[in-house]
């Protein structure tokens, strides 16, 4: 899958739900699990790298920057290196239009890091190794549906851990 225009972090299938997707999308779909519904009910999008084009890894912090995504719901997911949700207890791998914090004009950040450190919206990476993050918009609008590309989250890689050479 292609970079979005003007979102490079952000990929999507156009051909996942729809009569549209060929034996290898279809392949693809049943080994990850994802269940691909049509996209007047779903549209996914997913992020293995940051705005830089960096790998998404648990030793990063990270934020994701947005504002409310057009559709009747939408959840960000966060997925660990075997496509699974992170194993961890923090029950932090998803943050949902319904329960996020945003401000007045609907912006919101999401901080995403092994740690919360008092952020109002968090996604856990604890024990993700490299991850992905997940889109999911429910019901999108008509535009989005036929194709119109929303205007998607930002994600920005805010500090590393050092690494430790042996």
């Amino acid at each position: 899958m292609e970079p979005l225009p003007g979102h490079p972090e952000w990929r999507s299938d156009t051909t996942a739900g729809s009569t549209h997707a060929d034996v290898y999308t279809r392949a693809r779909i049943a080994r990850t699990g994802l269940l691909a519904l049509n996209r007047d009910e779903t549209i996914y999008y997913f992020a293995a790298t940051d705005h830089d084009g960096k790998p998404l890894t648990e030793t990063c912090t990270y934020e994701i920057t947005g504002k409310p995504l057009p559709g009747q719901w939408w959840a960000l997911t966060l997925y660990a290196n075997d496509m699974f949700l992170a194993r961890n207890d923090d029950d932090a791998n998803n943050v949902g239009s319904s329960d996020m914090v945003a401000a007045p004009d609907g912006s919101w950040t999401v901080r995403v890091a092994a740690t919360r450190e008092g952020a109002a919206n968090w996604l856990s990476t604890r024990n993700s190794s490299a991850f992905l993050v997940n889109i999911r918009l429910y019901q999108p609008d008509k535009a989005v549906q036929e194709g119109k590309v929303p205007e998607l989250p930002v994600i920005h890689r805010i500090a590393c851990a050092a690494q430790s050479s042996s």
